[in-house]
């Protein structure tokens, strides 16, 4: 498949822009940022799939809704991130949030990390 770098920047500069609207943001930090507690290295709960299936949806929504207000594909899309992403994997904040929602340890990682940053911040309240 031959990708043009162009348009490849200009999805990409669109998709991060969903990614850091205000709205989202919060959205995302709050759900995240209230549940902390839940999280730790041992066994999971259920109340902790259940966050994760919350963040999920709210990235799928995002995916859905850029993929047709571009009139494009999700392959397109998957393909245009795979590119970058094989360059530089912390080129959009967006990769983060898109690869946890794509698996489960993924986004475990990103939430014991949020988790151990703040705890390290001595920030006590973490919900």
């Amino acid at each position: 498949m031959n990708i043009n770098l162009e348009d490849t920047i200009q999805v990409l500069i669109q998709l991060e822009k969903v990614f850091t609207e205000p709205e989202f943001i919060c959205d995302i930090e709050e759900l995240l940022n209230s549940n902390l507690t839940l999280f730790d290295d041992g066994e999971q709960s259920i109340q902790c799939h259940e966050i994760y299936l919350q963040f999920t949806g709210k990235v799928e929504k995002v995916l859905e809704d850029f993929v047709r207000s571009q009139s494009i594909s999700e392959e397109t899309v998957f393909n245009y991130c795979k590119q970058l992403y094989e360059n530089d994997s912390q080129a959009l904040t967006c990769f983060e949030y898109i690869l946890a929602a794509c698996d489960y340890n993924d986004f475990l990682e990103m939430m014991l990390t949020r988790k151990n940053l703040l705890e390290w911040r001595g920030e006590q309240d973490l919900s």
